[in-house]
């Protein structure tokens, strides 16, 4: 008659081989885990931001007229403290900075590595696609912010930098402090524009939204890329695609 042994547990060298594999496997994913739940996060907090922000500016202009006709737009922080900071509730406003372009949006005390123009290393907040480092269109003495209950940092810059003839709208998906603090990753830009938040780009085609050749195009190539990555993502429907 056959008997059959059965074994109800494994060997030490088993369970090692085991754990290894297990360790491999999860190395070898758990990156990619964690890049999609942060672009997912990012997706999810840019549109209820820019919804948020969108709705406080039309709020605004049942009380005061259409943005195009406020008298106050060469003063961002009055802008935001009188007129938009009434519709958020619970907001923090941050004032413009006066001291150095490298900490004006919801400043906490955090800069981070980055690298100037001439590739020396620098102190800064915010960081174009490249790692160079923010200056323009955040400027001394002109960028005001809010930051609202969940940590988003909503700027403000009447200066436009070159861009168009629209006062600049920044939103930092997390808050300043959190990071990375790159354009296109929780660095957002938009105009105020025809009386509406849109995108800064969003006058530019699709395929010039992500041409390495053109100057703030959303491509890691792109000369102070970043700037457009807003547009990208409306337009592709409110997701990361370039990441």
């Amino acid at each position: 008659m056959n008997s059959t042994t059965c074994r109800d547990s494994f060997t030490l060298s088993e369970v090692l081989v085991t754990l290894g594999i297990i360790g491999i496997v999860a190395g070898m994913t758990l990156p990619a885990v964690i890049k999609n739940y942060k672009k997912k996060e990012a997706e999810v907090r840019l549109q209820k931001a820019y919804t948020i922000i969108s709705q406080a500016f039309l709020r605004a202009q049942v009380k005061y007229g259409e943005t195009k006709d406020w008298p106050d737009w060469d003063d961002a922080e009055k802008i935001l403290r009188e007129y938009i900071a009434p519709e958020l509730s619970g907001a923090k406003i941050y004032s413009k900075s006066n001291t150095t372009d490298r900490n004006l949006m919801c400043f906490d005390g955090k800069l981070f590595d980055s690298t100037s123009s001439s590739g020396n290393a620098v102190k800064a907040q915010y960081r174009w696609m490249t790692n160079v480092y923010i200056s323009t269109p955040f400027l001394p003495n002109n960028t005001a912010s809010v930051k609202l209950t969940d940590g988003t940092c909503i700027g403000l810059n009447n200066k436009n930098g070159g861009i168009d003839n629209s006062q600049l709208l920044f939103i930092d998906t997390n808050g300043s402090s959190q990071g990375p603090n790159i354009a296109g990753h929780d660095l957002f830009f938009f105009v105020v524009a025809e009386n509406n938040i849109k995108p800064v780009g969003y006058d530019w085609n699709n395929a010039n939204l992500t041409d390495s050749s053109r100057t703030h195009a959303c491509n890691l190539k792109s000369p102070a890329g970043g700037m457009v990555c807003a547009a990208k993502v409306m337009a592709d429907g409110w997701k990361i695609n370039y990441w």
